[in-house]
């Protein structure tokens, strides 16, 4: 019995298409240093065209475990290695040496795919790649999910390298009115040679032809006369030709998937002016698959459903949907009929003439190797109605807006536009809204999540859908952009007018899980509650039941002044080292100068009327006693966000500073400075702030103890300090001394929270949202937290450091129940046996 004819006929009666079986199968090692060639005896995927996206099996001549480990950049979670009585049967993950799972002979093949059948089949391996890291139900334990996202890693650094140099060398010696010229050459040439590697009837005399041949060919293959007529015009034949024997020759991109393509566009193709003309700010693809992965496009009509992308970019939720929508055909379809149902399923428009091409092009390839008809239109959607008409149109509306504010000139020419908001993203979700489509997937500026001037629009969602689904993302998603953004995901569209209960989920992705949200839609933390919304508070926070615990409780704001350093109009003019006329003493940055409870290395700052910006905080009492804090969180992710000391030597602060001035002696300022210090007020400003920098409103909102007995906290502050100025005279902190400061830090914390009077179990919860981040707290010396994680007892922080549960910690059950002697145990036993 030949095993390699067996395996083939086994896969074939799976339900594996004969043109999705590939003998002799060769591709490019995408995860060694240099895209070394390998090869399989025969290699399996679950649709065509072939990638490591849809490999599912591949077959070869060699029993080690170097030889399929060498094979991991197939994409196939399941490798088969013929020895010479038998075939082994290896798991293929993204970490770690291979898995042998079972040995079986060669007889005994059609058992193995006998018994596995139900796994083993296109559909259902192809779900558990594509789908398995959003719906859990397609999840199979020999799929590693992590395979995936490795492989499109090293996909996308090589061919971003790759495309720096192809477009460097099209570059050479023009001006910038011709770059698009070059970039539309790259991406031509990039579509020829997927085709030439994929071996394609049409390209096959490719490989040796003239690069005016190859563009000729691929325009007409694709109908690319849409666009520009002639994509090389005006770059030297010579670059061109160069550019094209760069990429033909580089590694081969058979086994590579398309979407690396909008990847390219953000990273390689998109200059600095087009960000700025468009605010364009091309969406992740593992964004746009979390976003349609959530959505859940199953759950629509398929026959009725359209997709449209407003503000399309590079196509990436486009690229996004067809994949999901493809994988829900039936498996019967041919790769026309399945072109044939999706190209009037699938649309956008944009007003950037060169992204339509590269969303064209991304689509083309997606669905490779069927002939153009994708739909991305040539439009300005900001003009009266042009959104409004084209959104009235679909059944699902996916959009990534340009994030930028109206300026003067865009006020005057699209004033329909901007009466709906100052903010484009959320003029443009409220038209589409307008538009009540059966579902939405947005994604928004984090200030969407809870800034009070969105709650008017955060309300429309809740009343027109009865699911509404919002992500925190962390700075650094969007590759260049810089900013902070949500995921907007709304579906269930209301048939009905009355009120009726939300079904709310808010998940928060973390700064310290950047990277595997990016590789395998991870989340930090998910939330779920149904709720009736009534004021547009769609968030759900972790510490929502403390919050409104708190609701009762007085606010900073009736104690307390609030109010922003100084500004110049030369920011840099406005400190100095040393001091000078008309300069005072004060502080100018955080990061130098400010810690909890503590302020260090002061300057000198402009106080001169005609240096300010603003004449305001000129004018405030900085010579009276008053506390100090940051204006932007201390930490990028973390809930430690503010640092505040008290300061008694009049210092003046820059913008970068609020100053607190308590009006009511009920509140003295070293009880406002621990407030600030502790815990509660952290996670406050933590759950509540839209954006990096805090507002003066937001913190006249802080809660504040009810009773106005504050002895004992500022005792517990000026022990504190006291140990700090001693620690200060000390060049190193021994342990000791680090673990005093570290009690004593605790004491104030937990003073202040005797003052709030929670329930054990809130101030509990409150420690908890703090866990693993207890070293990044602003203080000299490390802390360590307040109570132990194996310490389940709810009680309160201050009771827990009393001597009462001092005494009683530790084995002093066996101090008081002293064992009984071995002899007597034995005799025991006796006479009870």
């Amino acid at each position: 019995m030949n095993a390699l004819r067996t395996i083939e006929r086994a896969l074939l009666d799976l339900g594996y298409r004969a043109d999705a079986i590939i003998r002799d199968y060769s591709f490019a090692d995408v995860l060694s240093a240099g895209g070394d060639q390998r090869r399989v005896d025969l290699a399996a995927f679950t649709q065509v065209p072939e990638s490591y996206r849809t490999a599912a099996f591949g077959v070869i001549s060699a029993d080690d475990e170097a030889s399929i480990a060498s094979r991991r950049a197939l994409g196939a979670p399941i490798l088969f290695s013929i020895g010479q009585s038998d075939v082994g049967v290896w798991r293929v993950g993204a970490k770690g040496p291979p898995r042998l799972i079972e040995r079986v002979g060669i007889d005994a093949l059609p058992d193995l795919f006998h018994r596995n059948a139900e796994h083993w089949r296109p559909q259902a391996v192809h779900r558990a790649k594509s789908l398995g890291h959003n719906q859990v139900a397609y999840q199979l334990d020999f799929v590693d999910l992590g395979l995936i996202p490795a492989i499109e890693r090293e996909v996308e650094e090589k061919l971003d390298r790759l495309l720096e140099r192809v477009i460097t060398q099209l570059l050479k010696g023009l001006d910038g009115e011709l770059e698009e010229a070059a970039f539309r050459t790259t991406f031509r040439l990039l579509a020829a040679k997927i085709l030439l590697d994929r071996g394609h009837p049409d390209a096959l005399s490719w490989g040796k032809a003239s690069v005016h041949e190859v563009l000729k060919g691929i325009e007409a293959y694709y109908n690319l006369d849409q666009f520009a007529s002639s994509a090389a015009a005006g770059v030297p034949v010579e670059s061109v030709a160069a550019a094209w024997v760069l990429l033909r020759d580089a590694i081969s991109f058979r086994n590579i998937s398309s979407d690396s393509l909008a990847f390219v566009y953000e990273n390689t193709l998109v200059t600095a002016d087009t960000r700025k003309r468009f605010g364009t700010h091309s969406t992740p693809r593992q964004v746009a698959e979390y976003v349609v992965g959530r959505l859940d496009l199953g759950r629509f009509d398929l026959n009725e459903l359209t997709v449209f992308e407003p503000f399309t970019g590079a196509g990436t939720f486009l690229v996004a949907a067809l994949r999901h929508l493809r994988d829900l055909l039936p498996e019967d379809l041919t790769g026309e009929q399945r072109h044939a149902f999706l190209v009037p399923r699938i649309r956008g428009a944009e007003i950037d003439t060169f992204a339509c091409e590269v969303a064209t092009l991304s689509l083309i390839l997606a669905d490779y190797p069927n002939a153009n008809g994708w739909k991305i239109k040539p439009a300005d959607l900001f003009r009266p109605a042009a959104l409004a008409k084209e959104a009235a149109r679909a059944t699902v509306i996916l959009c990534n807006p340009p994030w930028e504010d109206f300026d003067a000139d865009e006020r005057s020419a699209y004033s329909d536009m901007a009466a709906k908001s100052h903010s484009k993203p959320m003029a443009v979700l409220r038209t589409v809204l307008d538009a009540h489509p059966e579902a939405i997937g947005f994604v928004l500026p984090q200030g969407f999540l809870r800034q009070k001037q969105y709650s008017e629009l955060r309300q429309q969602v809740a009343d027109l859908y009865g699911r509404v689904e919002l992500t925190s993302l962390p700075d650094r998603v969007f590759q260049r952009a810089g900013f902070e953004a949500a995921v907007l995901v709304a579906s269930e569209r209301r048939t009905d007018t009355g009120p009726s209960p939300t079904k709310l989920l808010s998940a928060v992705v973390e700064d310290r899980d950047r990277d595997a949200f990016l590789n395998t839609a991870k989340l930090s933390a998910e939330r779920r509650r149904t709720k009736s919304v009534r004021k547009g508070d769609l968030w759900i926070g972790e510490l929502d039941e403390l919050w409104e615990h708190l609701e009762r409780y007085p606010r900073l704001g009736q104690f307390a002044d609030v109010y922003r350093g100084l500004q110049w109009r030369d920011q840099r003019a406005g400190v100095s080292a040393q001091p000078r006329s008309g300069f005072a003493r004060g502080v100018f940055r955080p990061s130098d100068s400010l810690r909890q409870f503590e302020l260090n290395r002061p300057v000198y700052l402009d106080m001169t009327p005609e240096s300010a910006l603003y004449p305001g905080p000129l004018t405030r009492a900085w010579d009276r006693p008053k506390v100090l804090m940051n204006v932007a969180r201390l930490s990028r992710g973390g809930p430690w966000r503010i640092a505040a000391a008290y300061d008694t030597e009049g210092l003046v602060a820059s913008q970068a500073f609020f100053g607190l001035w308590p009006t009511s002696p009920s509140l003295p300022a070293e009880a406002l400075e621990a407030i600030l210090n502790g815990p509660l007020a952290n996670a406050f400003l933590s759950e509540h702030a839209s954006n990096q920098h805090f507002t003066n409103e937001l913190l006249k909102r802080l809660p504040v103890p009810k009773r106005g007995r504050y002895g004992s906290v500022v005792e517990a502050v000026e022990r504190y300090r006291e140990a700090l100025a001693v620690g200060r005279d000390h060049a190193l902190l021994s342990e000791d001394e680090g673990r005093y400061l570290n009690r004593l830090l605790v004491e104030v914390d937990a003073e202040v929270l005797k003052a709030y009077d929670l329930p054990p179990r809130l101030e509990r919860r409150l420690f908890e949202f703090f866990r693993g981040h207890e070293h990044e707290r602003r203080v000299s010396h490390p802390f360590t937290g307040w109570i132990p994680a194996d310490f389940t007892a709810f009680i309160p922080l201050h009771e827990y450091l009393g001597p009462l549960i001092g005494q009683n910690r530790g084995p002093w059950v066996l101090d008081v129940f002293t064992p009984a002697p071995e002899e007597e145990v034995v005799l025991l036993k006796r006479y009870l046996g």
